[in-house]
């Protein structure tokens, strides 16, 4: 009963509201913004991506009013209906991506 007792403490709903305001505020660790692309540069790097096996990072914009910005790696997918995936090279796990939020593409080295 101890074993239990100790092994199964209660919580109170307080530490789990800090717990989760420390990880919201938490910093992220940088990354380095590469410029914005234009339209035009974004479409062409999209096909070629899409039409080579070359695997890529790509930086997405978070918001419209935000410098904040996601960086994923991997290879480009499209399905049927025309939405872009990523696969990630060390997960394997298909992440949707907005065309609209896209920052920056760049090829990696194989």
């Amino acid at each position: 009963m101890q074993n239990y007792i100790v092994q199964h403490q209660f919580q109170a709903p307080l530490h789990h509201i800090l717990q989760k305001l420390s990880k919201y505020f938490r910093s992220k660790p940088s990354i380095f913004l590469h410029r914005q692309l234009n339209a035009d540069e974004i479409i062409v790097r999209l096909e070629l991506a899409l039409n080579t096996t070359r695997s890529i990072t790509i930086q997405l914009n978070e918001s419209l009013l935000s410098e904040k910005v996601t960086q994923l790696s991997g290879h480009l997918y499209q399905n049927s209906t025309g939405q872009l995936f990523i696969s990630s090279s060390g997960t394997h796990q298909l992440m949707s991506i907005s065309p609209a939020s896209i920052r920056h593409i760049m090829f990696n080295q194989t």
